[in-house]
Formats: C-alpha cells, structure tokens, sequence
C-alpha cells in the first residue's frame, strides 16, 4: 500500500475571507466615524466579494482620509493603518486566486507574508524617516533631514525589490 504524503495544518478559504472581512471592518471602524451598521457591510462585502475594485476604493478612501488630516506629530495610528491596508491588500489577493471551497496549508501561507513582512519593515522605516521630521518633531530639522530620508528611502525600497526579485533572477531560464 502506497504511503500518502504528509500535509500540514490547512484552513479554510472562507477562513481568510473572513479574516480579511474582520481586517477591512477594523480598518473602517478606526479610520472613520461611521456608525457599526456600515462597518459590518464593509466587513461582509470584502469577506464575501474581495475584488480588486472594493478593495482599492476602500484604500483609497482610508488613505485620502488620512491626507485630509492636518500633519500633526506622528501618530501610531497611521502606522496601524499602513500595515492594515497593505495586510488586506495582501489577504484579499490570496483569498482572489483560491476557490471558494478550497483548504490552504499553513505553510503556504509563509511565503506571501514573510514578502509582506519585509515590504512592511521598508515602507514603515521610510514613513517613520519622511513624517517625523515633516512633523516638526525632532528639533525641526525638516529641513536637512527630509531630503536624507528620501535617499534612505530609496535605498531600502531598491533593497527590498532586490530581495524580492532575487531568487526569480537565480532560477534558471526554461
């Protein structure tokens, strides 16, 4: 008799569909003042119908939110809402090229957010460097140290998209 291969922990489609629904209501529920009623339909929408347009109108209604805001002194908020949005952005995309009755194994899980991760530690660094001294804290050095951030940025983006891109540039051509 055969040996069956070994699988991993596995959950659900509807699992992170409905992590991605409860991230999307979060994200709504925090950024603005709307009543519970309209946070749970968001919340429903997206875990229901994740399309790629619900999905970018909601980050661009978060993001434009967060542009008409005065800058005032860095609040940590901004930086939950900037992990959020792309953690939804990410989820959201999985949860697009899964069938709906279909079980993920954890494990596979692994490559998309450690991508995530490393995204996210470059993107949080860069917003750190751009808006703390944009916000007048820090002496008001706004001046000399915007500039620097933006060369720090571009670096640690280019270092991101080097890593990101690398192991597709070692893979032999077929």
């Amino acid at each position: 008799m055969p040996e069956w291969p070994r699988v991993g922990p596995a959950v659900p489609v509807g699992v992170l569909s409905a992590v991605a629904g409860l991230l999307a209501a979060g994200l709504v529920g925090a950024s603005l003042p709307v009543p519970w009623l309209l946070t749970v339909v968001v919340a429903v929408l997206v875990a229901l119908w994740p399309a790629p347009a619900l999905v970018v109108g909601l980050v661009l209604v978060l993001a434009a939110l967060q542009a008409l805001q005065p800058l005032a002194p860095v609040q940590p908020r901004f930086f939950a809402l900037l992990a959020g949005v792309h953690l939804l952005v990410v989820l959201t995309a999985l949860v697009r090229t899964l069938p709906r009755g279909a079980r993920v194994q954890l494990a596979a899980l692994g490559w998309p957010l450690g991508r995530y991760g490393l995204v996210q530690v470059g993107a949080q660094l860069l917003a750190v460097a751009v808006l703390v001294p944009a916000s007048g804290q820090d002496g008001g050095l706004g001046g000399v140290v915007v500039p620097f951030a933006g060369v720090v940025g571009a670096v640690v983006l280019l270092v991101a998209a080097l890593a990101l891109i690398g192991p597709l540039l070692r893979r032999p051509p077929r």
